[in-house]
């Protein structure tokens, strides 16, 4: 795992340690700490689509357990 993941957009990338998001701003430090990162040689993780939800699945807001939606 790195340091740094990409996001979908060119314009903000994840730091794994707080998931902090920092935006593309040459002004920003953290955007600064990420460059000279990426100058030493290393890669962030790539983007991940998050999972997909299916809603009949989601025990939130159903007042069912996830066992009773799974029928367990």
């Amino acid at each position: 795992m790195a340091d740094y993941q990409l996001t979908e957009s060119d314009d903000v990338v994840i730091r794994a340690a707080d998931g902090a998001a920092i935006p593309n701003d040459p002004d920003n430090r953290d955007w600064i700490e990420y460059q000279n990162w990426l100058a030493l040689g290393n890669e962030p993780d790539p983007y991940k689509k998050p999972p997909v939800i299916v809603a009949s699945l989601d025990s939130v807001g159903t007042g069912k357990t996830t066992n009773q939606i799974l029928g367990v």
